[in-house]
């Protein structure tokens, strides 16, 4: 259980290094819709969010394993496998752009 909290909470920090990276230097937009306002027009409240609450969030999420650990469990593996994905999308993303800008794609 230790593990997928580690998991969940390392995909967390690099999905927000992938969006920083996606939005700034690459002009991609936000995925989340929640957040795409945010990330385009108010960065640090969107990095407070992603960056500390968010984080908080799942660590609350992993505390409620002795008083609901089907919750927990399932919770924390939905985030991990959400976040992995969202990163790989990004990654994708990202190597795709780089292959096209290089080869005078786009």
């Amino acid at each position: 259980m230790q593990t997928v909290l580690f998991i969940a909470l390392v995909a967390n920090s690099l999905d927000l290094v992938a969006t920083t990276w996606g939005i700034h230097w690459m002009g991609n937009g936000e995925g989340n819709p929640l957040l795409a306002g945010l990330a385009h027009h108010n960065w640090w409240v969107f990095v407070l969010i992603k960056g500390v609450l968010v984080p908080l969030l799942i660590v609350r999420l992993y505390r409620f394993r002795n008083s609901s650990p089907t919750l927990a469990v399932a919770g924390l593996a939905l985030v991990a496998i959400v976040l992995t994905i969202a990163i790989g999308q990004w990654l994708g993303w990202m190597a795709g752009h780089y292959y096209a800008s290089s080869h005078g794609l786009q």
